[in-house]
């Protein structure tokens, strides 16, 4: 054989080793390939399931929200119920408090009010210099406020509690809320109570019902021409208004009103008197303010037994 044909003869052919492992790349290499787009097709097909469950999910959220949001206005509507549209608004006097509650309220001792802490208070008591305010030939502390105002619903807890520490109520003040449109806070109203007391009078006026009528609220007391004329002078009729014998004012709430948010008369109740909770201090801690205030401005530090001791702005 000549050595040209021996070396065409040692060329390698299809079929040998190396030819072999040169010609099997491209199926290697397919394979692979599909591997990967399965791979993929895989990945994709969970993540669609993962998104439609999301949407799932999110949809079932949202109808959950929608029946809750329309069973809280059905509530809040009456839903065709008469009977059950009466828990939106308070009767003007309120609903009667139980005596238990109100005896507890106007018998916190006074070494209570003094160990209040004051940290959350925010607003005091500031000097005015009107001629002197009187009624019935006593220094006159007068309030102007509305059943609706969530400001006011806060403050009249210190004052019930203050107040029944010169005097009695006679009924005692009922039980209302703030207008569910305006925080829906728990309180006392002053509306058709008499307040007596040897040292000063108490003058509330409460001007509107929590009852919504129209952009406003029913309207209830309407204030003297003069004790108009001072309200305006003073605030430019804001609730509430407290005016102690025209020798100090009060013209908020002393602690922020959205503590009392979300509470039921009767937790409210049970937090006064008890310093180690947030709202029974503030409540407290503003009854001594008013305590003190009454004491200087109203009382001539009288009674003795009350007015001792408490200290003055």
């Amino acid at each position: 054989m000549s050595q040209k044909n021996q070396q065409k003869n040692q060329r390698p052919s299809s079929k040998s080793p190396g030819a072999a492992h040169s010609t099997d790349r491209r199926p290697a290499a397919g394979r692979k390939f599909n591997e990967r787009q399965a791979a993929k097709q895989q990945a994709a097909l969970v993540v669609a399931r993962r998104r439609r469950n999301q949407r799932i999910g999110l949809g079932s959220v949202v109808l959950v929200l929608v029946l809750v949001a329309v069973l809280v206005v059905a509530k809040l509507s009456g839903g065709g119920n008469p009977s059950s549209a009466a828990s939106v608004t308070s009767p003007p006097a309120g609903t009667p408090v139980p005596a238990a509650i109100s005896g507890k309220l106007t018998s916190i001792p006074l070494s209570t009010l003094v160990a209040a802490p004051t940290s959350g208070l925010v607003t005091s008591p500031q000097a005015i210099s009107d001629p002197k305010l009187s009624a019935a030939g006593k220094p006159d502390l007068l309030y102007i406020g509305a059943e609706f105002c969530p400001v006011c619903a806060t403050e009249r807890w210190a004052m019930y509690v203050a107040l029944s520490k010169f005097g009695t109520f006679s009924p005692q003040p009922g039980r209302i809320h703030s207008a569910v449109r305006d925080g829906n806070i728990p309180t006392l109203t002053f509306y058709n109570t008499t307040y007596t007391s040897p040292y000063f009078t108490f003058t509330p006026v409460e001007t509107t019902t929590n009852e919504p009528d129209g952009n406003y609220y029913v309207p209830l007391q309407s204030p003297t021409a003069a004790e108009q004329k001072l309200w305006v002078t003073h605030t430019n009729e804001s609730f509430p208004w407290l005016d102690f014998g025209g020798k100090i004012e009060l013209t908020s709430a002393q602690f922020n009103p959205t503590e009392l948010v979300g509470q039921s008369f009767t937790n409210i109740a049970s937090m006064v008197g008890n310093n180690s909770t947030q709202i029974g201090a503030d409540i407290d801690a503003s009854a001594r303010v008013l305590v003190q205030t009454i004491c200087s401005a109203l009382t001539d530090n009288q009674p003795a037994s009350v007015c001792s001791g408490m200290g003055h702005g």
